[in-house]
């Protein structure tokens, strides 16, 4: 498996920025907004082959670090009854 970066991806406009479909990356949508420089940013988990065509398509790319870095979210399975108990002795 390709080893994949958590990455920030900055468009020069709207367009651009939606444009990122093409390319069939994967992106986190709710992170889509407009920065202090008015460029287009969105944050993405990236190969660096991706990282390498986005950039020669014209983006920016700030590659922020390796994916096992980050901890992954735990399951945690509890009944409602478990957790009101766990809630009430606090």
């Amino acid at each position: 498996m390709e080893r994949r970066f958590f990455c920030t991806i900055f468009a020069q406009d709207q367009k651009h920025l939606i444009a990122l479909n093409r390319h069939e990356v994967d992106v986190f949508q709710p992170t889509a907004r407009i920065t202090e420089q008015q460029t287009f940013a969105i944050e993405g988990l990236l190969t660096l082959e991706q990282i390498a065509r986005l950039v020669d398509d014209g983006y920016r790319v700030l590659v922020e670090e390796d994916e096992s870095r980050r901890a992954r979210a735990q399951e945690f399975v509890t009944s409602a009854e478990q957790w009101l108990k766990a809630f009430q002795e606090r």
